[in-house]
């Protein structure tokens, strides 16, 4: 039975749904290939690629999923005390044990993008080969602990946009790994998501405030009840979910009954689907 979503992909003619507990459904078919929830998840052209982390047994795990194939139950968490990590994903193309917990993972045309805590942010192709890693951000002796912590990678055509939590950033080649320019925000925040709409981004910060920034600039400030949980360009404005509020950046809000978890298109509309499972209007009126 599939608990709460978590993530929503579609894919040529599929639908892919992630629950809080590491269910995956592909059109109907439901099973759990990780012994943990997951933690990150992307789709690409190969498949679907995600990570999972155990805490309490420091292990961390990445693979990529063959939706094209059924997709298949892997190991309990009971099986993985027993086995310490030393076991491949059930049903992946590939999976491979990572020494640090991930923090963030982005995906590009043919390439994905992570950054692991205390180690490094990377680069491997679709086939899990590694293209580049460098160094991730140093924290100035001034800085507030962590504030230098990844938080965010928005993968453009050519490059990587990788985001810290106190607002600063780096475009990073996403073909060499060379840094290209840095900047921050320059304002005081604590960045928990980044949505990218092309060049455009919206940024939302712990205590509420989101801003949309262009051209190395704040074009909109506003102050939320929460944090972002979704944001898509529609081409005019930023449509937002944040808790049980439905909002255009630059208009209105309205509430809605359950908590949003993702934004999706639905019979040529914006909608919403919730935690309970349930596609409703985006700005129902």
């Amino acid at each position: 039975m599939m608990g709460a979503p978590w993530k929503v992909f579609f894919k040529d003619d599929k639908n892919i749904i992630i629950d809080v507990d590491g269910n995956i459904d592909v059109d109907g078919h439901v099973a759990r290939p990780f012994p943990c929830s997951i933690t990150n998840a992307e789709i690409c052209n190969s498949g679907l690629i995600a990570t999972w982390v155990d805490h309490d047994l420091r292990l961390a795990r990445m693979a990529m999923l063959d939706i094209d194939e059924s997709i298949k139950n892997g190991i309990t968490k009971s099986d993985l005390r027993l086995m310490r990590n030393t076991t491949d994903v059930a049903g992946s193309k590939w999976s491979h044990a990572i020494d640090a917990e991930p923090l963030c993972m982005s995906v590009g045309e043919n390439k994905i993008f992570f950054a692991l805590w205390s180690r490094g942010i990377y680069c491997i192709d679709f086939e899990a080969t590694e293209k580049w890693r460098i160094p991730l951000f140093e924290n100035p002796d001034k800085s507030p602990p962590r504030a230098k912590e990844i938080t965010a990678i928005s993968v453009l055509d050519d490059y990587a946009i990788v985001w810290s939590r106190d607002g600063t950033f780096k475009k990073i080649n996403s073909e060499s790994g060379d840094l290209e320019f840095e900047g921050s925000i320059e304002v005081e925040c604590d960045l928990e998501s980044v949505f990218n709409y092309g060049e455009k981004f919206l940024l939302s910060s712990k205590d509420g405030w989101v801003w949309e920034y262009e051209n190395q600039q704040i074009t909109v400030a506003r102050k939320l009840r929460g944090t972002i949980q979704d944001a898509i360009f529609d081409g005019e404005d930023w449509r937002i979910i944040c808790w049980r509020d439905d909002i255009m950046l630059r208009g209105e809000s309205s509430r809605r009954a359950e908590l949003g978890v993702q934004i999706i298109m639905n019979n040529g509309a914006w909608s919403v689907m919730d935690n309970q499972g349930q596609i409703s209007p985006h700005m129902k009126e």
